[in-house]
């Protein structure tokens, strides 16, 4: 028996990058399963597709019915062949079943308005070298390379968008935020102390924030996520060319790669820094956090740069700094 517990939505999301644009999902269902015990089920159809799909895989959100922001979920297994998988992986046209538990991800709220949404991972990547991660072409909270997007201290999944004079949180939980140590609850704790309190996990030897505070994850789910410094500092010293330009009237950095990669390429806009209630340097300088926090207390790994040099460093992690994700490595 199960019991209907959240409202279905069909969403159509075409695939940007390397998929046909008549690929939709439709058709999303979600019930409880009864007696509750977290999970729910999901069914959802897929067509469209034609000969290869390069690895297209679906995401899942829950709206959050009190903010209406959408969360990003990652506790997704799909029914396969009549076996469960945590590879989300599309390739043939048809009905897919999803479990989704829901108390791994959101706790032991329950919810009984909310809404499911079945979409594809649907943002642009380029791969800038051999071996390398795929780097997006967008800012978190940006839908065009020359947007700004979103600012986030180190560890903050929630994002701040500039409105005025303001900074306005992007699930508007603050209207007048400000960037300083008192708002920014990793400033001031040691890697001990953030891995006890799950803010950063290890990862292949190099800490990095856990999937829950990373703001590449939260807000784009999938297997999307926040550079490391090495990845940035790939970037940035040994394996793209960098061209200071303005794009459509926006000041920022054409990162090409090389070789076989040349034709490959991302715009990163000089978006500037929160600090307070301030935004400081938009236009000129551009800063990317890292996902890899220093080893003392207060610093974290970004990528700063301004017309006449780009460099990698570790700053204060209580600034507003954008975020551009990365995805997987090739294969």
């Amino acid at each position: 028996m199960k019991k209907q517990l959240l409202a279905a939505l069909a969403a159509v999301f075409a695939f940007a990058a390397g998929a046909r644009a008549d690929i939709t999902v439709k058709n999303v269902a979600a019930l409880q399963r009864y007696p509750w015990n977290g999970l729910v089920d999901i069914t959802c159809t897929v067509s469209g597709i034609e000969g290869e799909t390069n690895g297209l895989k679906l995401a899942v959100a829950a709206v959050m019915p009190d903010t209406g922001r959408a969360r990003h979920v990652r506790h997704v297994q799909v029914e396969k062949g009549g076996a469960w998988s945590d590879d989300r992986e599309i390739a043939t046209n048809g009905t897919y079943r999803l479990l989704w538990d829901s108390a791994a991800d959101l706790g032991p709220v329950r919810y009984t308005n909310m809404t499911v949404r079945v979409s594809f991972d649907a943002h642009e990547r380029v791969q800038l070298w051999e071996g390398g991660p795929f780097w997006a072409t967008t800012n978190v909270g940006a839908e065009e390379p020359e947007e700004y997007g979103l600012y986030f201290w180190w560890g903050d999944t929630v994002g701040y968008r500039r409105e005025g004079n303001a900074w306005v949180a992007s699930d508007g939980s603050s209207q007048n935020f400000s960037f300083s140590s008192g708002n920014t609850p990793t400033y001031g704790k040691s890697i001990a102390t953030m891995q006890s309190e799950g803010w950063i996990v290890s990862k292949d030897g190099t800490n990095v924030l856990a999937p829950e505070h990373d703001a590449a994850q939260a807000h784009w789910g999938g297997s999307w996520r926040m550079p490391t410094y090495q990845e940035l500092y790939d970037l940035c010293y040994n394996k793209c060319d960098w061209t200071w330009t303005t794009q459509n009237g926006v000041n920022g950095y054409v990162v090409r790669g090389r070789g076989d990669y040349a034709s490959a390429s991302i715009f990163l806009p000089a978006a500037g820094g929160g600090l307070g209630t301030s935004l400081g340097y938009a236009g000129s300088d551009g800063y990317y956090w890292s996902s890899v926090p220093y080893s003392d207390s207060y610093y974290a790994g970004y990528l700063y740069f301004y017309s006449g040099s780009h460099s990698t460093d570790d700053y204060y992690r209580y600034y507003g700094f954008s975020v551009r994700p990365v995805q997987g490595f090739a294969e």
